[in-house]
């Protein structure tokens, strides 16, 4: 097995952590055919949508959760079907790069479907609705900011890091989480540097969804990919995470490895019943 096709794989498998985030504690299937409903909660929540605009906006999600389930899917459960020898051998610096860059082909199919969707709800969206945006940006900036400025920021880091851990890996063992949080306690954070490139993501953000309400959607998708970069600024903090991802990873035992294993093949068993017609 090349590298490639190993960190494809494990690719998917992150994609898959990122939907099993969007309920928490519930199951990836609860989680994924909730995703119009949990979507549309957060959309609104963000845009101050009026009702007809809300329900278009249900029956656009719906139409992109369609597609995901009947493109997207079926290549994750491709790459599923070999995933529990991913581990075996050690994971290398290259492998996580190409890692994240199955991570991001998926993002960017997702984004190119989702954009002429999207499109025509942003179009109609009032000058009022915009400045909510805004403000909504502004205070998650802020809030951001106080938390991770403040005495409790490395915990605080620690702690999301771990349980970002556990959400791809199943549930650590004790002093794999106690590491995992130390690590992240002790990474170098440049809080300003680290304040303006979110600022730069922000900013991009917004320009994209003005750009997707032009119907200008490869413009739009183009700077919500840029936001997956991570910036010069980010660099340093970005090495560090990686360093720690490595040595947790090559650090675990055989029977922690196969706890992972059976972690994604429970992720398997529901992609498999999501993808049955």
């Amino acid at each position: 097995m090349t590298s490639l096709r190993l960190c494809r794989r494990i690719a998917v498998l992150l994609s898959a952590a990122l939907l099993a985030g969007l309920a928490g504690c519930a199951s990836l299937s609860l989680a994924y055919r909730q995703l119009p409903l949990l979507a549309g909660f957060w959309a609104d929540a963000w845009l101050d949508l009026d009702r007809p605009q809300r329900a278009r906006l249900r029956e656009q999600l719906q139409a992109w959760q369609a597609w995901h389930r009947r493109e997207e899917l079926p290549q994750w459960l491709a790459l599923l079907q070999q995933a529990h020898a991913a581990l075996d051998g050690g994971v290398t610096p290259d492998e996580l790069l190409a890692l994240e860059q199955g991570a991001r082909a998926s993002a960017e199919r997702c984004l190119r479907q989702a954009a002429p969707l999207a499109a025509p709800l942003l179009a109609d969206l009032r000058p009022g609705q915009w400045r909510h945006l805004q403000r909504r940006m502004d205070e998650k900036a802020a809030d951001w900011h106080d938390r991770q400025a403040g005495r409790d920021g490395p915990a605080e880091r620690g702690k999301r890091h771990a349980a970002s851990l556990e959400r791809w890996l199943g549930d650590l063992d004790r002093g794999t989480r106690r590491q995992a949080r130390a690590d992240a306690e002790g990474w170098r954070f440049d809080l300003p540097a680290m304040a303006q490139a979110r600022a730069a993501r922000q900013a991009r953000t917004l320009e994209a969804l003005r750009a997707w309400s032009r119907q200008d959607l490869a413009g739009g998708t183009a700077l919500l990919m840029q936001n997956l970069q991570p910036q010069p600024a980010e660099q340093a903090y970005r090495d560090e995470v990686l360093a720690s991802l490595l040595r947790l990873l090559n650090g675990l035992d055989a029977g922690q490895r196969e706890q992972v294993r059976r972690h994604w093949a429970g992720w398997r068993a529901e992609l498999h019943r999501l993808h049955a017609p």
